[in-house]
Formats: C-alpha cells, sequence, structure tokens
C-alpha cells in the first residue's frame, strides 16, 4: 500500500478524525519598526534583513527559504497550510516550522511576520496561546509596530487592531448539498465573520470544505473575537447536524445512492482530477460519519492533502500522470 504519510504534517497525525470540525489556526499579523513593508522593499535584501533578525529572535525553529527551493516543494508547503500561495510570489521570503509542523511563521508575505499555530478541534484559545508565546519572545527582541489607540499596525487596513485571524476548517457536505452556504454567508458578513475556501480569500471550494473566520480585527479583544467565532461556527456545526438527520430521515435513498455512487468512483477509477476527487472524498467521509460506511483505510483529513498535485508529480516518470497516481492513491485507501 502506498504510505501517504510523509506528506502529513505530524500534528495531523496525532488527531482523530472528527464529523465536522478538521482543524483551527490562530494567524498574528506583525511587523518590524524601521523596516518597509514587504510589498515595497526595494531590493530583496531588505527582505533578507527582516528573515535574518526574525530568525535569529527564534532559533529554536527551523527556516525555509523559498528562494533555494523548487516550485514542487513550495506548493507541498501550501498543501499543507504551512504557507500561503502569496508568500511564494514574494522574492525574498521565508518560512519557521516547530518540529511537528503545528506552528509556522511565515516571513515577508503581506506582512514581516505572520504567525501560524494550528490544531485539531475547536482549540482556539489554546492555539492563541501557543501563538501569544511566540509573538513575546519577538516583542523581547524586535521593535514591533505598535500604535497605543490603533493596535498593531499591519499592511492591510483590515487586520490592523489585534492583527489577529482566527479560522476553523469545517467540512459541511450537508448544508452545501441542500445549498444553505451562501445563506450562511450573507449571515455571519453582518457580524463581521467571513467563509472561504480551503486556502483561505480567493481559494476554491474543495470536497465541501470550508474555512470560517473573522474580518474585523479592531475593537475587541483576541478573547472577544476567539468567543464570538467559536459561537458561530458552533450555530453552523448545529446546522449541518440537522441537516444530517434529515438526509437520513426524508432522503435516505437519494443519500445512499449518492454516497455509494462516490465511493463506487473512488474505488474504481484509473484517472481523477483532485476537484472530482475532493468531491468524492466528501461525499464517503459523509457516509462514513453517518454509519452507512465502514472503510478501514480511509483517512480522509490526511487524503485530502496528500492527493494534491504537488505530492503526486514526478519529472523522473512523466509516463505516469498525476491523475493517475491520484486515482491509484484513492483506489487503496477506500477499500
Amino acid at each position: 500500500m502506498s504510505d501517504i504519510n510523509p506528506h502529513i504534517s505530524e500534528w495531523m497525525k496525532e488527531t482523530s478524525e472528527a464529523p465536522i470540525v478538521m482543524s483551527s489556526r490562530i494567524r498574528l499579523a506583525r511587523n518590524l519598526e524601521n523596516h518597509v513593508h514587504p510589498l515595497m522593499f526595494p531590493s530583496e535584501q531588505s527582505g533578507f534583513r527582516v528573515i535574518n533578525e526574525v530568525q535569529d529572535a527564534l532559533p529554536e525553529l527551523t527556516l525555509m527559504r523559498l528562494d533555494t527551493m523548487d516550485q514542487q516543494n513550495k506548493m507541498k508547503l501550501v498543501a499543507k497550510h504551512l504557507i500561503s500561495p502569496e508568500l511564494i510570489k514574494q522574492p525574498a521570503s521565508a518560512v519557521l516550522l516547530n518540529e511537528n509542523e503545528s506552528m509556522s511563521i511565515m516571513l515577508n508575505e503581506e506582512d514581516h511576520i505572520r504567525i501560524q499555530a494550528m490544531g485539531s478541534d475547536l482549540s482556539l484559545h489554546e492555539l492563541y496561546k501557543q501563538a501569544s508565546e511566540i509573538d513575546d519572545q519577538l516583542d523581547e527582541k524586535l521593535d514591533i509596530s505598535y500604535d497605543e489607540h490603533l493596535g498593531y499596525l499591519t499592511t492591510c487596513p483590515t487586520n490592523v487592531g489585534t492583527g489577529m485571524r482566527a479560522s476553523v476548517m469545517l467540512h459541511l457536505p450537508g448544508l452545501s448539498i441542500m445549498k444553505r452556504m451562501n445563506r450562511i454567508a450573507q449571515t455571519i458578513n453582518r457580524f463581521g465573520f467571513t467563509i472561504r475556501g480551503i486556502y483561505g480569500e480567493g481559494s476554491q471550494v474543495y470536497g465541501h470544505i470550508y474555512q470560517v473566520s473573522n474580518q474585523l480585527t479592531l475593537g475587541k479583544t483576541e478573547e472577544e473575537i476567539i468567543d464570538n467565532l467559536t459561537e458561530v461556527v458552533q450555530q453552523i456545526i448545529n446546522e449541518e447536524k440537522q441537516i444530517r438527520e434529515r438526509l437520513t430521515q426524508y432522503n435516505e435513498l437519494e443519500t445512499l445512492d449518492r454516497i455509494y455512487r462516490s465511493l463506487g468512483i473512488l474505488q474504481n477509477s484509473r484517472m481523477i482530477s483532485m476537484e472530482e476527487a475532493s468531491y468524492r472524498l466528501s461525499e464517503v467521509k459523509l457516509g462514513v460519519d453517518l454509519g452507512y460506511l465502514s472503510l478501514n483505510n480511509f483517512k480522509f483529513n490526511e487524503l485530502m492533502v496528500s492527493i494534491q498535485s504537488a505530492f503526486l508529480y514526478n519529472d523522473e516518470d512523466e509516463t505516469v500522470s498525476v491523475n493517475q497516481r491520484r486515482a491509484d492513491i484513492l483506489r487503496e485507501h477506500t477499500k
């Protein structure tokens, strides 16, 4: 059997798969005094100076400079949510990682520093505590841009204040199938929250997976933002559970048909795109959660990472396409 584990961050392997909540993240945006912001760097050397200063302040973390990496390895970091697609576009950028990759500090994306703490379940307060410890280390050794009235100063005005984005990744096949997501997005938007695709702003929705996060960072404390987001997420989870009950009570035949069709495609396809694979996996995951399916090797969260093109492309053997390799993995892991 092909091993998907090398593609998965250690913190993901340590977690059990919940029916709806896939992961949580806290991100803190920070900038350094006496440095222009990354989008205005006059030269790459300006960016490398920032990288060196932050690395010296956090010596216990492992530095990976993107200018020394090929495109495929950069995209692997994106697939694991360790960096954003935007970071790749910056000429002088890097990421600092802890051992199990639950902590990622992006350097010179939109801001000089973006601290990311990631974990499973609705563990936002614990993740904020972890991110704050890194923030305190930086504050001790570096001059962080801060205003007494406005809070932390960021490149984008929408991040000014706490500089914090809290987000939760949710698997919502019921709400998605029943076409409820647009209504939910409009409702929570009025309260300062947003729903995005799997890789954040402007990204595509794969496999009925949505990222719910705060939009407002000014005028509230970090604890208030986390508490409010947790409440919103809990309401969405409750709606998803209600829809799933309806699917089993009133639409059971259609639901079973949808689940088993997707399982059949995953178990038998010889070529499959990422887009189709993600939706088929999502519906099989729904079948597992509802108790209709029992699959020994099925790990939804891990498969969603490992079937991405960055992990499947092999320039030494171009006779087998990425879509073929993806199908091979899915046949093995949906038995």
